[in-house]
């Protein structure tokens, strides 16, 4: 490798390497791995955060949840000031549901809104309540003001129905008993009757 360069002859050390850095056969594609995070190599993975304006990170983190975290970054800021922004960036802190109520009926301000956040099956803490408001701070639009933060807590259990259904007949058998059949009498009966009437009229005398 040349060590030619264009720096004066009272070129500091570090000038100086860092001109021989500059140097180093670096590919256009090699580069190019640099700026993607799925290619990125992990080290180097917070500084492309850095350069790309990441809000947050966190060093505990998966190495898919930083890639997956850098790789969405252009988005958020894209959509950065808005419900939809609050409401992702709560989602990612491990909040399992979010609710933003914007305008409230009872706000007493059109750019007043109130948050629901809540966890299923594990405590909340009040480190993850300050979290919750400094991201609602960070990610609102700068006119908009938090009115109410709300907590609840949920969980989540299986629930069993049974039902049994029992229908029948019951049916008795008895042993034949022969019997003698003894047909009703016959029964015959006559009847006449007759009916006979006689006018009669009496004038009297001339």
């Amino acid at each position: 490798m040349s060590d030619a360069h264009l720096l004066p002859p009272n070129a500091t050390p570090l000038e100086r390497a860092m001109a021989k850095a500059a140097h180093l056969p670096h590919r256009p594609e090699v580069i190019r791995q640099l700026w993607n995070p799925y290619t990125c190599p992990l080290p180097l993975l917070p500084w492309l955060a850095w350069a790309w304006s990441m809000d947050e990170w966190d060093p505990a983190w998966t190495e898919s949840q930083q890639r997956a975290m850098v790789a969405d970054a252009r988005r958020l800021h894209r959509k950065k000031g808005t419900a939809w922004a609050v409401r992702n960036a709560l989602l990612r802190s491990g909040l399992e549901s979010v609710r933003v109520i914007e305008r409230p009926a009872s706000a007493g301000h059109w750019a007043e809104f109130d948050v629901d956040v809540a966890v299923v099956d594990r405590p909340l803490t009040q480190s993850a309540m300050d979290r919750a408001a400094a991201l609602i701070e960070e990610n609102k639009a700068q006119r908009c003001v938090l009115r109410t933060l709300r907590t609840s807590l949920q969980s989540r259990g299986a629930l069993h129905i049974g039902i049994q259904l029992l229908a029948g007949d019951t049916t008795t058998v008895y042993p034949l008993q022969p019997q003698d059949i003894q047909p009703p009498a016959a029964t015959t009966a006559w009847a006449f009757a007759a009916h006979d009437a006689i006018t009669t009229t009496v004038y009297p005398m001339p």
